[in-house]
């Protein structure tokens, strides 16, 4: 019997569920070692770090502050279309230096929910929510950017705006 090539489509649907399990399990292994607050200090560290060029951002903002400021929420929407699809996420441009997005029907709070339920972990599904909402709003300052994100229901709205 030859092995089939996995479809794309199932490929994303098995990486989403695993992306969620983990999410699930860490959340709540560093909520039971009590290390939340030192877990979340360690991401914006690194995630810092994983920010393109700085520097080249700085000089950018500095020459032409609305077109930097768009790449940098160009950059933010797409990487969350790694687990929603486009028609979930709405964006608003107030200004070249402000814009409110909303991201509904979110995929990741159902799949993080039932990968707690069915791994039987001790922890709201919407903690990794609220994390991941203050992770964002700390690693944008660094990009000069104050990000007010509230969550909702299925998701969550945000207002960033350029420093």
């Amino acid at each position: 019997m030859a092995i089939k090539e996995m479809p794309l489509e199932e490929k994303y649907e098995m990486l989403l569920d695993r992306y969620a399990l983990a999410i699930a399990t860490s959340c709540a292994f560093h909520k039971e070692l009590g290390i939340v607050d030192k877990f979340h200090a360690f991401s914006v560290k690194v995630m810092k770090k994983m920010l393109p060029s700085l520097i080249a951002y700085k000089v950018a903002k500095a020459i032409t502050p609305g077109k930097a400021f768009k790449k940098a929420v160009d950059q933010y929407l797409y990487a969350i279309q790694a687990v929603n699809p486009l028609s979930n996420i709405e964006l608003t441009w107030v200004s070249d230096r402000e814009v409110v997005f909303r991201v509904k029907n979110c995929l990741v709070p159902k799949r993080v929910r039932d990968m707690v339920k069915k791994a039987g972990l001790d922890m709201d599904p919407k903690f990794f929510c609220d994390n991941d909402r203050k992770l964002s709003i700390e690693v944008l300052k660094e990009l000069g950017i104050d990000l007010a994100m509230e969550l909702e229901e299925n998701g969550c709205r945000g207002t960033a705006k350029l420093k």
